[in-house]
């Protein structure tokens, strides 16, 4: 009978304590990952360059650059504030996912919802037109932990009703 159990059952105290041993590293490292993920790091030289866009076709706004090796983490914020100007316009996001919040008539803050990938670009556009006088202004704040050695943190856009210039 003993015998008849074990050809059964095909499984040994022995097997069963080696293949526990076996998964308690697995485990950890399972574990252990997005944490490490979440701690942040350098994301290199990332990019926030301001935007002319072109009359009656694309609005002025902004472009966010992640370096050729690391992403942009999601939870970055790109706060805009406009001057010489009531109201700076609607936001829209291409080239990624992001929250628009309006925080004033002249100011607006976007969220990133998810990560630019390494060497990607996301953009944010306003309604405003540049065939009106204002100036832009943008700032990224990267989430807790994270810095950009050698990033362009911020950007501006400026109009004078006749020349607009963008950096």
């Amino acid at each position: 009978m003993t015998e008849e159990i074990q050809k059964n059952s095909g499984f040994s105290r022995r097997t069963i304590v080696k293949g526990a041993a076996w998964s308690v590293p697995v485990i950890a490292a399972a574990v252990a990952t997005p944490l490490a993920a979440a701690s942040g790091g350098d994301i290199g030289a990332f990019a926030l360059d301001g935007s002319c866009g072109v009359l009656g076709v694309l609005g002025p706004g902004f472009t966010l650059e992640a370096s050729a090796t690391e992403p942009i983490p999601a939870g970055t914020t790109v706060t805009i504030t406009g001057g010489g100007i009531a109201n700076i316009g609607v936001f829209s996001v291409t080239g990624g996912t992001a929250a628009v919040n309006v925080l004033s008539p002249t100011s607006t803050q976007i969220v990133l919802s998810a990560a630019v990938p390494a060497g990607g670009t996301i953009a944010f556009r306003t309604t405003l037109s540049i065939s009106v006088a204002f100036t832009l202004n943008a700032t990224t704040t990267l989430p807790a932990g994270y810095t950009g050695t050698g990033g362009k943190p911020a950007g501006s856009v400026s109009s004078t009703l006749i020349l607009c210039s963008a950096t």
